[in-house]
């Protein structure tokens, strides 16, 4: 299906669609109307919200070369796990679009990342990130830490 996108959407400022009603669920037509709604709604917002764009902010921290958020990300056909690094590796079919849930997406209209963190090197930095982003202190969690 090929949805033509428009750059000035903007999905913050809009209701998302309203689902359809408990009794319209068995009308076979209401709910094909729906599901097209839905594939318009996720292709116009994934686009306005999920696809990356490099800005000045991906190459902060000495990262000139290759984007800080790692984009793109490697184009992959199906999901799987990787017993090696113990991680679960999400389809992605586009290189420059975020991991999303596309009810997620259509029903709350902000961008998200999705990711499977179980444990090791990414729970950690998720917790330190967590722990930024909640506390907003002048200093960082890894700077606070090597002070003890």
């Amino acid at each position: 299906m090929d949805i033509q996108t428009d750059p000035s959407f903007e999905p913050r400022t809009q209701r998302p669609p309203p689902p359809p009603t408990y009794s319209d669920q068995s009308n076979s037509q209401v709910l094909k109307e729906w599901e097209s709604v839905m594939a318009t709604e996720i292709k116009r917002c994934g686009e306005a919200l999920q696809r990356h764009r490099c800005r000045r902010v991906c190459h902060k921290y000495g990262n000139d070369d290759q984007c800080r958020f790692q984009f793109p990300h490697e184009v992959v056909e199906t999901s799987y796990y990787d017993a090696d690094t113990k991680s679960v590796v999400h389809r992605c079919l586009d290189g420059n679009v975020n991991y999303f849930n596309p009810h997620v997406l259509v029903f709350c209209r902000h961008n998200h990342d999705l990711k499977c963190i179980l444990s090791g090197k990414a729970a950690k930095a998720a917790m330190f990130y967590i722990t930024d982003y909640i506390t907003k202190s002048d200093l960082k969690t890894h700077e606070m830490l090597s002070l003890l």
